[in-house]
């Protein structure tokens, strides 16, 4: 195969994530004679910087298209193996801003958790390589190797910090990646048998074409991909591996596995169904609308006897996977990019809030943050918004707009029994999220603590509880990410 052309404008942001977790990477391991200190708010400078730079680039790029390592094919378009347009833009900013707003989560604890700086960041940098990479692959041995430089940094990174639980979270996290790498190339070698293709524009139109035989093929073949990715993002019922290697992991890295890695899943699920292997009127979408359900129950059902904080919102990310889930099987892009935006934003402020609480209370229960709204009405607050949000309840109109389009979306495709299990599922996410609530309102603890208002992550919190108020008030900037 000859590769003819390439626009590298397509590939700017992932080669600068590149070269800026090698240079994290030299400038931890040959100025060692630094102050900590000094090297860490460097390293976080550089880390913060590199990621921002693809920010500004995906905003003023966002309405280009720039096709990437192309081929061209005697009838009809191009084969290209990435391609940045419109949609990709949007999901690289919910990416970067997942990846920045972890970063300015780190600059709080990471230190004081004796967590080696510089392999943090290169690992952090390495899997944002991997997930912008995966938001833009237009072919499958793009998108497999897309996933795996998502998949094996964040594994490491849940075993940073060296005890038990950090340990067997890793290698939970490891053998789930090695079994749906398995399950997913399975079915990969499958569809290239019937299509002859890995490109997925050609997959597409291959498909409509097949013989019946070789349609039950293509449909057990995508089939086997779509558990793959199933795995990766832990929908039900692949997902007993995520809630021990979230509390088992640093806080941080924890944030990051429910913000980045998950949406980097979403994305390459959303590219998948939409662009190659499920084209419209697929029973591949009917499997994705059954994940969706099952999931977003379990998820639900399961976060509603939760008491500790982190187990919670586990709990709580896998339901909000089956929210993705339902326009994704519908094909519904622009749905799914903005719930995906207010779903990271929200996150991101809530496992800051735990973070800051559990750096003054590590036990992580829920009864921790007991009478927060009069010992620390601003932190309190912050995560009041967020948990609405997540709720879909005003004045979280973010959350309530995002559900409303999931929903339009699968009614629109006449997926009336869906639309059932969703408006059932907002309802027991209520109960998770105003049982958190309510313990925030009620009389406070003996023992109350004073946050560090000029810790990083209380400016990160603000930062995250100002967007979601914006959000609320202006929704359609969350829909205009994947127009």
């Amino acid at each position: 195969m000859t590769l003819t052309w390439t626009d590298w404008q397509a590939v700017a942001v992932p080669l600068v994530l590149a070269l800026g977790a090698v240079a994290v990477l030299l400038i931890d391991a040959f100025w060692r004679s630094a102050p900590a200190q000094l090297r860490h708010t460097l390293i976080t400078l550089l880390t913060g910087g590199v990621i921002l730079f693809g920010l500004v680039f995906a905003f003023a790029q966002r309405d280009d298209f720039k096709p990437a390592f192309c081929r061209p094919v005697v009838e009809g378009p191009a084969e290209c193996s990435l391609v940045f347009e419109p949609l990709t833009a949007g999901l690289w900013a919910v990416l970067l801003i997942g990846g920045l707003g972890v970063v300015g989560l780190s600059a709080y604890k990471l230190l004081a958790a004796d967590i080696p700086v510089g392999e943090y960041h290169f690992l952090l940098l390495s899997a944002l390589v991997g997930a912008t990479v995966l938001a833009g692959a237009r072919d499958l041995a793009t998108v497999v190797i897309a996933l795996e430089v998502v998949s094996l940094p964040s594994f490491a990174m849940v075993a940073l910090r060296r005890d038990r639980r950090g340990s067997e979270g890793a290698l939970k996290a490891f053998l789930v990646s090695v079994l749906s790498t398995a399950v997913m190339l399975f079915g990969i070698s499958y569809l290239y048998g019937v299509t002859r293709s890995l490109y997925l524009t050609t997959i597409a139109n291959r498909l409509s074409g097949l013989d019946p035989d070789l349609q039950r093929v293509a449909f057990a073949a995508g089939l086997f991909v779509i558990v793959g990715f199933a795995f990766k993002i832990a929908a039900v019922p692949f997902h007993g591996w995520l809630p021990d290697t979230y509390v088992g992991a640093p806080i941080e890295v924890t944030t990051f596995l429910a913000v980045v890695s998950k949406s980097a899943g979403v994305a390459g699920l959303l590219v998948l169904v939409t662009a190659g292997i499920a084209p419209d009127g697929s029973d591949l979408r009917t499997v994705v609308a059954v994940l969706a359900a099952a999931t977003m129950t379990v998820g639900n059902l399961a976060a509603l006897r939760q008491v500790e904080a982190v187990r919670l919102l586990a709990w709580s990310s896998i339901g909000q996977v089956g929210f993705l889930l339902a326009p994704l099987a519908v094909g519904d892009a622009q749905a799914v990019v903005g719930y995906l935006a207010a779903y990271v934003v929200v996150t991101l402020g809530a496992f800051g809030s735990v973070a800051v609480v559990q750096r003054h209370r590590p036990g992580g229960l829920l009864s921790d943050y007991r009478g927060m709204v009069r010992s620390e009405p601003g932190l309190a607050v912050a995560l009041i918004l967020f948990l609405v949000v997540l709720a879909g309840l005003p004045p979280g109109l973010a959350g309530l707009f995002t559900k409303f389009a999931a929903f339009q979306a699968v009614i629109d495709a006449h997926l009336g029994w869906l639309a059932i299990v969703m408006a059932i599922n907002v309802m027991i996410g209520l109960a998770v999220y105003l049982r958190w609530i309510a313990e925030l309102f009620r009389l406070p603890a003996e023992d109350p603590f004073s946050v560090d208002i000029e810790s990083p992550a209380v400016a990160m919190i603000s930062l995250c509880a100002a967007t979601a108020a914006v959000l609320s008030v202006l929704p359609s900037t969350l829909f205009a990410l994947a127009t």
